[in-house]
């Protein structure tokens, strides 16, 4: 599955990595293999860029997405609706508010492009978890 920022940044010639490095987001996380971003019920005051690696969206044992360079994380706030885990060894940009508040007045293709990663989770999950018609 190709991440929402992955599509804006080939079909608007959109780069969310070069936007967040422009905008002076240049904390970088680093993770291992098995290592946790953030867990579900934790506070979120910052989203993600994955830079290099892979994480996964996770709730217990349930992957929910899977997520590759290009790709956001911790997008929906505060407490944390699921925990990421690195899949492999990642390097993942940290956006604050500041930074993020700063990157959606300069650069409104960013706010647009976590609103459609955002929808499309919640579609995904809405459709994921759809009760079953009645027979």
């Amino acid at each position: 599955m190709i991440p929402i920022a992955r599509e804006f940044e080939t079909v608007q010639g959109f780069d969310v990595e070069k936007v967040a490095q422009l905008y002076g987001a240049t904390e970088i996380v680093t993770l291992r293999s098995g290592d946790f971003l953030f867990r579900e019920g934790d506070e979120g005051d910052a989203l993600y860029i994955v830079k290099r690696g892979t994480v996964r969206i996770m709730n217990g044992s349930i992957v929910y997405e899977t997520v590759r360079a290009g790709g956001i994380v911790g997008e929906m706030g505060m407490p944390r609706s699921a925990s990421v885990i690195a899949a492999t060894p990642a390097e993942l940009i940290r956006i604050d508010v500041p930074k993020f508040l700063a990157l959606v007045t300069s650069a409104p293709d960013f706010a647009l492009t976590v609103m459609g990663v955002m929808a499309r989770r919640i579609r995904v999950m809405n459709w994921r978890y759809r009760p079953a018609p009645p027979s």
